[in-house]
């Protein structure tokens, strides 16, 4: 097992990174402009992989480290809900009524200010009245909160398969992650399907994620045979016209090798916080209210400065007053033994 220990593995970079690939993604996307596309997807969708495969690791990590599940739910919530409550908080109470096109009256009488709210019940809800309602990308205050109910969903999963104690028989869950395989790839052609089954989609990530964990012994004994396998394997299933497929079966394991590395450098990107999670909840309502104040005077690129440098703040600000706060809370096994931020 690799050590948990902040600064000892490089994913607080890969977590950092993978937020501004979704920042970057959106600022393109919010200003009706084709954004850049990486392999067969956009950078925004490959960050929301690259968290999907860190997160399937590093939470089964957590539970395999102290498999309650008591302590299991209360982790997982102090993780996302602080954050989530502040930002929604902002965004309805502070944000809103500053930028309405509405009347204050009818702003806090409108059932969308009262709705807006049920995200923390994982019902997201994207549109305050009157807030954006300009915008090239109009109404949507933080389109970027759907993912985490999806997230939060394979949490369960994971912990189903934990209580029932199948994560400790790693070779069932690798079977299982080859079934969902065969079925989204196989029956369901999510590579050409119009309609994609986001949770399958980015579940399979997590699951990678799941048993690079289970199997982390053995990966990093064979390492280097492992990736020569994978990734000649993911080559030639590119090369047969199947880039999503590939991209599956190599991207997790390269996030996972190169995560539990110790990068010099790299390996010191969470000294200042963990930041990933707060730029991820923050960038599109920071980035929609730069698009509101621009008002079309600026170019794309000076929006996206703006964007970088205003969210960056915002996350810097939540992780040390709240969520950092939030996790000192957090149950452990033994109060000694650091743990990851998962």
């Amino acid at each position: 097992m690799i050590s948990v220990n902040k600064h000892q593995n490089n994913f607080d970079f890969i977590r950092i990174v993978a937020a501004l690939m979704v920042l970057f993604t959106h600022q393109f996307d919010l200003m009706r402009q084709p954004a850049p596309i990486l392999f067969p997807i956009g950078f925004g969708e490959l960050g929301v992989c690259i968290f999907f495969t860190v997160s399937g690791f590093l939470v089964a990590q957590s539970w395999c480290s102290d498999p309650h599940i008591l302590r299991f739910i209360a982790r997982r919530f102090l993780r996302i809900w602080p954050g989530l409550t502040v930002v929604t908080a902002l965004a309805a109470l502070v944000m809103g009524p500053l930028i309405t096109s509405v009347s204050l009256h009818d702003y806090f009488h409108s059932g969308q200010t009262f709705n807006f709210f049920r995200s923390l019940l994982l019902e997201i809800q994207y549109v305050l009245p009157g807030v954006f309602a300009t915008n090239p990308y109009p109404n949507a205050v933080n389109g970027s909160l759907w993912t985490i109910p999806l997230e939060i969903k394979w949490y369960e999963i994971l912990l189903i398969g934990g209580v029932l104690r199948l994560l400790k028989f790693k070779w069932i869950i690798f079977t299982i992650m080859v079934l969902v395989a065969v079925y989204q790839f196989g029956i369901y052609h999510a590579e050409t399907n119009p309609e994609p089954h986001y949770t399958r989609q980015f579940g399979l990530y997590f699951i990678y994620g799941t048993c690079m964990h289970l199997f982390l012994a053995q990966l990093t004994a064979r390492r280097f045979l492992v990736g020569l396998v994978i990734i000649g394997a993911a080559i030639l299933i590119y090369i047969a016209g199947h880039p999503i497929i590939a991209l599956w079966l190599a991207l997790p394991y390269l996030v996972i090798a190169f995560g539990t590395l110790q990068t010099p450098v790299i390996s010191r990107f969470g000294r200042f916080g963990d930041l990933s999670y707060g730029i991820y909840i923050y960038a599109f309502p920071v980035q929609q209210l730069g698009i509101w104040l621009n008002q079309g005077r600026y170019p794309l690129v000076i929006c996206l400065l703006f964007s970088l440098v205003v969210t960056v703040l915002c996350a810097y600000v939540s992780w040390h007053c709240v969520e950092k706060q939030a996790m000192k809370l957090k149950p452990r096994l033994n109060q000694t033994k650091p743990t990851a931020n998962h």
